[in-house]
């Protein structure tokens, strides 16, 4: 072989570690293409170090290193692994991610003390099943690898803390890995999962785990799906489905108001297949598109019918097919034309173009059909459509999966039960008499609500109690309120009493009416899905006034306070959303205005007086209070923030990632990509025309370029680029750039006199922030931004327990002990809500919430930069969260939460004293720890894991904290009475 000078460095540094007896040894960055021979000599190595190299292979030799217990060959090019590996049995971790093996050998059977195993970023498509001797593994990393199913091996691994599976092609897992009862973390984000899997993981990993448990008991092969019928009113959808189930003809059918389903059995022509498909018959009418859009969903099947007379224009046909791309962009579709009847017009479609514009792997064929019955009782093209449709349905990957019987069972009895509704209690009854305890009759409830089989809010006070068995009586419920005239010449608002007259007497021939106990829920069910909310029309009386959103004005009205210019101290950012499909072209997210009007209702200038609410169908103002105004407005399909304040990023960072979050998980066949206007000079002397892409400047930045061309066509200006993101909010918090404990000095006296002022302004009943000064209002965002960090680190880790919680050493004499080894700390939780201590908001129980617990100084140590973040933040907030939920702390109960997250910083500093981590901390290096990425915040999360077991063990229920979901769908823990505010 020829030698190379990083070769023959290698072999002098092997040599001198053999001279030296060395233990441990650094060969990496050395662009290495293999490793000497000669490593065999250092028979003592505990640690080898070979990363960031360029080795296609380990050398045989490494057999030798019998002593070895970490090795770390990241960043390589490996293809496979020697079978020597199997000498290595006393290796306790070995990293080999970011490498090209494609699969393991068996000998790793022999790494029997292995503890931790990275294995991602590599093209590994299976496991042996010799991973079942691996069983001191802690850590399992297999994430972006190409694994389509795991052995039954992993269970195996009784000892596992933590499981990583996300970006595999996994569909199932095996049920045996329910007997990992005490495994704390799996991650599973970025695979085909099964549906009722998937719904389960969203739950968190105990709801995975006991979903497996169920599975592993019995399971049933499912083969069904939705067949969803969409088109414009009247052109045959319900004829069409009545066809398909070969019911009777009728000449007159009554128009589709909101939603009808009613079962179609197919027969798959090849395999003979029995396939159920639950039929959606949707009305036409466009005022229900919006509404339509909450049901789309896979697996399903869908028929985009229209009228030949009437042309594809008019049926709207590619609007329809643009409609389900943008909600279900995996959808597979089938356009029929109806109506057409002998001599009837034929029908006359591009089929062409429309799939080329939406691919023929979603446009998959053209049907013409006659729903009425000829001379020999037979419908003109239905036998080949229904062939079709049963292939189509056949070929959904989700089609065949298996879930556990038990739950079909009771799933079918609830599906054919003839009521609407049953209250909590008989669900439990039921799924009890087929052998399902409470436990996991709540997660099935759970998953069954995400997949849209039923309606059931178990931590709403109004919906808790019962269960909706048929989500389409909601549908044709809202439908009757839509179509409402009186309603509509009022702008969308409705009373509660005129609600109960159309639910009870529906103004529409063939239309039934809902029992009177209905309403509230119907009700309450419209607010869930985004379609109204509560207005107040009287502060001094209780409102029983509802605004329904989609029917709001098409007019812009007057803007109060809003000139040409911010008022003085104000400074002015502007954001665009950008909405774009899969192929980058501008789209609309159909609803989206109306969605925002109630998301963001809390915000309205008219939240406590709907006569101030600025609103219209294209647009909204909002207020803030301290963070500034807002005005909220299509132009032409993008969406314009713009917001004025003394300090504007904080504000228009969340309107920013409400709006992306709610565009691309409610419309996932859309992006929505984040805007900055330009800014002078302007080459053609328009300043704001240009749109630039804030994560295309980032990038451009980060490769040390300052400058970025206009976007606009026959404009060569070149524009800065740090002057462009002064419009983006895109900078860290300022204890990511000055550190926590230096931004809680700069602004902790300044805090001290809001919080004096806040509570004077409480006691004369006086509005809180308005006589705040700029310099107060630009803190207090700057606070808030700090705390909405913080709950975005660790997002995911809320599904399984709270993560604010402050603490103090029990041990009064602890600062006496600075060896000590273990340690009580007295634990108080707090709600995520109101950012108060559980004993603050429960004075006739102040030890609810408060516990002892038993830590070592190596948790608490690993913990550390976790815990002073947290506690950093925590005395950030406390100053003036009380104010915002209008909860005022007495003085002595807010002196008592002082001092005790004070103790907790100083008994961090104490135990850190003179180690390397406090050198590092006192650097006020804190955003190293958080921007490392994944890692590092993966690494926190398992602190909060293991606090969240420890807790458990004490109390289950946390304090009595109730976790929620905001409209995000991410997890909360608050105290029982905030659980209405979500």
């Amino acid at each position: 072989m020829l030698e190379t000078e990083a070769y023959r460095e290698a072999q002098q540094r092997i040599e001198e570690a053999r001279r030296e007896g060395a233990r441990t040894l650094d060969l990496s960055y050395m662009e290495l293409t293999e490793v000497p021979e000669s490593i065999a000599s250092l028979t003592e190595l505990r640690l080898l170090n070979l990363f960031n190299n360029q080795l296609t292979k380990l050398p045989e030799t490494i057999a030798s290193l019998t002593q070895l217990q970490q090795l770390y060959v990241q960043n390589n090019q490996l293809t496979k692994l020697p079978e020597t590996i199997a000498f290595l049995t006393q290796l306790r971790l070995l990293n080999l991610h970011n490498n090209q093996l494609r699969e393991l050998p068996e000998a790793i059977a022999s790494l029997t003390q292995l503890q931790t195993l990275y294995l991602h970023n590599n093209q590994l498509t299976e496991l042996p099943e010799a991973m079942a001797s691996l069983t001191q593994l802690q850590l399992l990393n297999l994430k972006n690898n190409k694994l389509r199913e795991l052995p039954e091996a992993i269970a195996s691994l009784r000892q596992l803390q933590q499981l990583n599976l996300s970006n595999n092609q996994l569909r199932e897992l095996p049920e045996a890995i329910a007997s990992l009862t005490t495994l704390p973390r799996l991650y599973l984000s970025n695979n085909p999962l099964n549906p009722d899997l998937a719904a389960a993981y969203k739950q968190g990993t105990k709801a995975v785990l006991q979903y497996l448990r169920a599975k592993a008991q019995a399971q049933i092969t499912l083969n069904e799906a939705k067949l969803i019928l969409i088109g414009e009113g009247e052109v045959g959808k319900s004829c069409l489905l009545r066809a398909l189930r070969e019911d009777e003809w009728l000449e007159s059918l009554p128009t589709t108001h909101g939603i009808e389903i009613k079962p179609v059995i197919v027969t798959h022509p090849d395999s003979g297949t029995e396939i159920s498909l639950n039929g959606w018959d949707f009305g036409g009418q466009p005022v229900y598109r919006p509404t339509h859009q909450l049901f789309f969903s896979a697996p399903a099947v869908y028929l985009v019918v229209w009228k030949p007379r009437e042309g594809p224009q008019q049926g709207f046909v590619k609007e329809w097919i643009t409609l389900i791309e943008h909600r279900a962009p995996d959808a597979k579709v089938l356009v029929v034309a109806t109506h057409g009847g002998p001599g009837q017009r034929q029908p006359d479609i591009d089929r062409q173009e429309i799939q080329d514009r939406f691919g023929s792997d979603m446009v998959l064929d053209f049907f013409r059909i006659d729903s009425k019955p000829d001379a020999q009782n037979s419908c003109t093209g239905l036998a080949e459509l229904k062939k079709a449709i049963a292939s189509v349905a056949a070929s959904l990957p989700e089609m065949g999966r298996s879930v556990p019987a038990k739950w079909q069972r009771v799933r079918e009895i609830l599906q054919t039960n003839d009521k609407a509704y049953l209250p909590y209690n008989d669900v439990l009854a039921i799924c009890h008499r087929h052998g399902i305890d409470k436990e996991q009759a709540e997660l099935f409830l759970r998953i069954s609500h995400r997949l849209g089989y039923l309606i059931h809010y178990d931590y709403d006070p109004i919906l808790r109690d019962i269960v909706i068995l048929k989500p389409d009586w909601l549908a044709k419920a809202i439908s009757f309120v839509l179509d409402d005239e009186t309603t509509r010449r009022r702008n969308g608002l409705v009373d509660f009493e005129h609600l109960g007259e159309l639910w009870s007497n529906p103004p529409f021939p063939g239309e039934g009416g809902y029992p009177q106990e209905l309403h509230p829920i119907f009700l309450k069910l419209m607010e869930r899905f985004d379609l109204s909310y509560r207005v107040v029309l009287d502060p001094a009386k209780p409102s029983n006034t509802s605004l329904i959103a989609q029917l709001v004005r098409d007019t812009r009205p007057e803007l109060p306070n809003w000139g040409e210019q911010p008022e003085a101290g104000d400074r002015q950012q502007v954001q665009i959303c950008r909405i774009v499909d899969d192929r980058g072209q501008l789209a609309v997210a159909e609803g989206l205005f109306y969605k925002l009007i109630v998301r963001l209702h809390k915000y309205s200038l008219g939240r406590c007086n709907y006569e101030k609410s600025i609103h219209w169908q294209r647009g909204l103002m909002l207020d803030n209070d301290y963070n500034g105004r807002a005005l909220l407005e299509y132009v032409n399909t993008d969406v314009k923030i713009t917001v004025r304040a003394a300090y504007p990023e904080r504000f228009l960072s969340y309107l920013t990632e409400e709006i992306k979050w709610l565009v691309e998980n409610f419309w996932e066949g859309l992006r929505c990509n984040v805007m900055v206007p330009c800014i002078a000079p302007c080459g053609k002397n328009a300043p704001g025309n240009g749109l630039f892409e804030v994560e295309k400047l980032i990038e451009s930045k980060k490769k040390n370029r300052h400058e970025y061309p206009c976007p606009i066509s026959g404009c060569g200006e070149w524009q800065n680029i740090d002057c462009l993101l002064n419009n983006a909010p895109t900078a860290q918090p300022p204890s990511q750039e000055i550190g926590i404990q230096q931004f809680r000095n700069i602004v902790k006296d300044e805090l001290k006199i809001v919080h004096e002022d806040l509570v004077i302004f409480d006691r004369r009943g006086q509005e809180r922030f308005e006589s705040l000064s700029q310099d107060q209002r630009i803190i207090l965002s700057k606070v808030d931004e700090e705390f909405a960090s913080l709950m975005q680190m660790l997002t995911d880790e809320a599904k399984d327990g709270p993560r604010l919680f402050s603490f103090k050493p029990v041990d009064p004499k602890f600062f006496d002990r600075p060896k000590w080894i273990s340690t009580k700390l007295q634990i108080t939780l707090w709600c995520e809500h109101s950012r108060q201590p559980l004993p603050a908001l429960n004075p006739n129980d102040k030890k609810k919430g408060v516990y002892e617990l038993e830590v070592s100084r190596e948790w608490f140590t690993k913990a550390a930069p976790y815990l002073k973040i947290l506690t950093g933040t925590l005395s950030l907030v406390l100053p003036v969260a009380a104010s915002a939920t209008k909860l005022m702390l007495d003085e002595a109960t807010y002196k008592g939460i002082e001092e005790e997250l004070d103790l907790g910083q100083k008994s961090i500093e104490s135990t850190l004293k003179g180690s390397d981590l406090a050198t590092n901390l006192s650097t006020e290096s804190d955003a190293p720890d958080w921007q490392q990425g994944e890692a590092a915040i993966r690494a926190q999360g398992s602190i909060l894991r293991e606090l969240h077991a420890l807790l458990e063990a004490k109390d289950p229920g946390f304090g009595g904290l109730v976790r929620v979901q905001n409209r995000r769908r991410e997890f909360l823990w608050v105290h029982e009475q905030f659980v209405d505010e979500y």
